[in-house]
């Protein structure tokens, strides 16, 4: 800090820095992230099995050739807007794009239904976040706020209706 109160940046010129982001208001301490209480990292523990199982589930399932329906290797039914409209719902080919990119086929993924692809890169991406938080004994809670929360929401609603478009368009 400057006599200013202003931190220099990357390039020497000043900017204002935030005491509450950078230290706490009462001790003048740099703030800490919160450790994981018991129950907390065994739910960690247990979430990154989960994920784990499923990219590890992926990765031993065979895709569907037909690009929609590796699904029912699981003992789930067959779409039933497929069978009885011949159109696929939003989801139809999701679980065969995740197996293709489990498959390090991700080209194939994106073409065959592309939030399959986003899935399979949120579920990885999730099981190194868990693995992290639990590794290093920290709480996900900061990382959970309801802005957060919205926007992945509304990013997964936007995801789901654009692929859903994608599946629709003739090829």
């Amino acid at each position: 800090m400057n006599p200013t109160g202003r931190a220099p940046d990357c390039c020497g010129a000043a900017s204002p820095v935030s005491a509450r982001s950078a230290e706490s208001s009462e001790t003048g301490r740099p703030r800490t992230w919160p450790r994981a209480k018991r129950a907390e990292r065994i739910f960690q523990a247990v979430l990154a099995v989960v994920l784990a199982s499923v990219v590890g589930l992926g990765m031993v399932l065979k895709p569907s050739p037909t690009g929609t329906g590796t699904h029912t290797i699981l003992g789930l039914s067959p779409c039933g807007s497929l069978a009885v409209t011949g159109r696929p719902c939003p989801t139809c080919g999701v679980t065969t794009s995740f197996v293709l990119a489990a498959h390090g086929r991700f080209y194939e993924a994106l073409v065959n239904q592309p939030l399959g692809l986003m899935v399979f890169v949120a579920v990885v991406g999730a099981l190194s976040l868990v693995l992290v938080l639990l590794i290093s004994g920290q709480n996900c809670r900061p990382l959970l706020t309801r802005r957060r929360v919205m926007i992945l929401t509304a990013g997964f609603g936007i995801m789901l209706l654009a692929s859903w478009f994608y599946k629709l368009a003739p090829s």
